[in-house]
């Protein structure tokens, strides 16, 4: 390329670009602040629908062309919770841009948009139904035994996110549980609060399309135990509980949850002649259910 058509080639260049900014000034501003007129239309190739950043000193914003006449058009904020910062008669620089020109824009609308761009924290209801089986079983007194138990459960929780993949929640549960001896079975049911915190491994969404998770979390509630002529009660703790599961979206507002879990109970049960036992046993259980997202 010889030097005359290089320098041609940069002066138009620099020409368009130059064009691209103009000096317009502010016609009418709406009482809402929501809309503005502006001295240039049609006839310096504006069309509805085409959008541009306004800015002034320290202040920018973003409108989309509504109304556009042969030498004016009436201009709509992109961001409806906004309100138009100028008066009548300012002066302010036009380009046609569909965002915010970060040269221009003050730091305060940064922020604006920086903030809409980090992550929702969700929050979320969860409602599953979970089946449980006995791994082993000691009582105060007695040697360890590996019993024949199991049984269902109803839980509710609320999640909420804290940061980057990290959750917590806190729910409530109910369970019951048969326990079957030689000779006997007995009833068991508790009710608990329970919380847990929860890491979501992202990248594997790449692959997968759901959201692994695991979750360590303890429990506190109250329990009862019964058979023909027997009934004991007292407070029942779950530490450590570990969860490993999925959710998979329906859509932005529905997940089906599941997932499996391994606790360690300690229950400790007066009987009605007052005597205390002591009961530790761990569990399996293998839960489902849905997710509602907000």
């Amino acid at each position: 390329m010889s030097f005359r058509r290089l320098f041609i080639f940069l002066t138009l260049c620099l020409g368009l670009s130059a064009h691209a900014f103009e000096l317009v000034m502010v016609q009418a501003v709406s009482d809402s602040k929501k809309t503005f007129i502006t001295r240039n239309g049609k006839r310096q190739g504006l069309m509805r629908g085409m959008t541009g950043a306004f800015t002034a000193e320290d202040i920018s914003v973003l409108a989309k062309a509504i109304n556009v006449t042969g030498q004016f058009t009436q201009w709509e904020l992109v961001n409806q919770e906004a309100t138009l910062p100028f008066e009548k008669g300012k002066i302010v620089t036009y380009y046609p841009a569909t965002e915010y020109i970060w040269a221009l824009a003050p730091e305060s609308e940064r922020r604006k948009y920086i903030k809409s761009e980090v992550q929702h924290l969700r929050r979320s209801w969860i409602f599953k139904g979970a089946l449980t089986r006995g791994l082993n079983e000691s009582v105060s007194d007695a040697p360890a035994t590996t019993t024949n138990r199991g049984g269902f459960m109803g839980e509710v929780y609320h999640e909420r996110d804290i940061y980057n993949n990290f959750s917590y929640d806190i729910g409530l549960r109910y369970e019951r549980e048969v326990v079957n001896y030689p000779g006997a079975s007995l009833i068991t049911r508790r009710s608990m609060i329970i919380a847990d915190i929860i890491y979501y491994f992202e990248f594997l969404r790449e692959f997968v399309p759901g959201r692994f998770f695991i979750a360590t979390g303890l429990g506190y509630g109250l329990s009862n135990t019964s058979t023909v002529g027997l009934s004991q009660s007292g407070p029942v703790s779950i530490l450590p509980l570990l969860k490993a599961g999925i959710n998979l979206p329906f859509n932005e507002d529905w997940e089906f949850v599941t997932d499996a879990a391994f606790e360690s109970l300690q229950t400790n049960e007066e009987q009605e002649g007052g005597k205390k036992q002591t009961t530790t046993q761990t569990n399996v259980k293998f839960g489902f259910g849905l997710r509602r997202n907000f």
